[in-house]
């Protein structure tokens, strides 16, 4: 089923993670299969063709994160799947995020609904299936019936975009790539998710140095106050604020504020998780500082992780999140098309 797509140089342009392009294309024989090989954090671009609604099929081997980055605006925005090959079988074999200003969020988008479990063994062929129609997307591993992943995309800067395949930390190989249109939609299964988050903010210009101090607090956001355009934004349905999308070069630090209204004086707790350093203020009193450093979880993002209780006055109550990015933890990672960015910058709140 579907158009295989030849591997030739014609058909695919390599580009590196320094943005080095273009670079020489390989195939080879692997295990029985003629591949494009492609070495650690490298992409290789479809050329000449963009798509909207499709069927995408092939076989992969790895021995990291190979992935598809689809309806591709650019090689800053676009949809982006990928296949932790090292944990087949774990619920995060599967991840899904949505990529603004090139930054891979992959801590804010995770189990239940954005990483789902797969089989798959490292450097061993396997089976991969993509149906993207609208706003939904499924993918099937190993020849399954049942899909591995149901996901609403979240990526809408372009409903048409390329297609390329995307490397990380260890090479991988590609084959048998076959693509056709897809003409009929499909349903998708969705996670229930009953909590109601707080979703509207306002987010103050971008903001460089680091958070230190309650004196730094107040001394940045009257100056924010005062000379800042600020912009209305709002969480995704899960309750997800990523602020990379509101930023051409993501990095460092950014004040989002929004308005609790409270019928009378009362404390409440404040259910949140976020990456990477977080300073809480309510009606410009600090409660809360916290860098998250849990390598157990790998600093995802978990919906109530933390909680604190906040002291609500009667009438209105300017709640504020100074949050930094992990542009700090990056430092020691690649670049990403030759430059140094945030990759997870965002935050989960609601009240208890």
């Amino acid at each position: 089923m579907g158009q295989t797509i030849p591997l030739t140089e014609e058909n695919w342009k390599i580009i590196d993670n320094e943005n080095n392009q273009p670079l020489d294309f390989h195939t080879v024989n692997y295990k029985g299969m003629e591949a494009l090989r492609l070495g650690r954090h490298k992409i290789a671009k479809f050329e000449g063709k963009t798509f909207k609604n499709f069927v995408l099929e092939m076989y992969i081997a790895g021995k990291a994160m190979p992935g598809v980055g689809f309806r591709a605006k650019d090689l800053w925005d676009y949809e982006f799947f990928y296949c932790r090959v090292f944990s087949g079988g774990k619920e995060d074999a599967l991840q899904y995020v949505p990529v603004f200003n090139g930054a891979m969020p992959w801590q804010l988008y995770n189990a239940p609904v954005y990483e789902t479990e797969a089989t798959f063994k490292p450097e061993e062929w396997f089976h991969l299936k993509m149906e993207v129609h609208g706003n939904n997307m499924r993918v099937f591993i190993g020849g399954d019936d049942k899909p591995e992943m149901e996901v609403e995309l979240l990526q809408h800067k372009t409903e048409e975009g390329a297609i390329f395949l995307k490397t990380s930390f260890a090479e991988a190989y590609f084959a048998n790539i076959k693509i056709q249109e897809l003409e009929n939609p499909f349903s998708i299964k969705k996670i229930e998710n009953k909590n109601t988050y707080l979703s509207n903010w306002e987010i103050s210009e971008q903001l460089e140095g680091n958070i230190y101090s309650q004196r730094q607090y107040y001394q940045w956001m009257d100056n924010a106050k005062k000379e800042h355009t600020w912009k209305n934004i709002k969480a995704d349905g899960n309750g997800i604020v990523n602020l990379a999308q509101y930023f051409d070069h993501p990095k460092e630090s950014v004040f989002a504020r929004t308005n609790i209204v409270s019928e009378v004086d009362k404390n409440v707790t404040l259910a949140f998780d976020y990456t990477q350093v977080l300073l809480i203020a309510i009606n410009n009193q600090p409660m809360f500082f916290g860098r998250e450093l849990d390598m157990h979880n790998f600093m995802r993002i978990v919906d109530g992780e933390e909680k604190i209780q906040l002291p609500l006055q009667k009438g209105n109550n300017e709640l504020v999140f100074w949050i930094r990015s992990d542009d700090e933890w990056q430092e020691n990672n690649p670049h990403y098309l030759g430059r140094k960015q945030a990759m997870n910058w965002g935050f989960v709140a609601r009240l208890e």
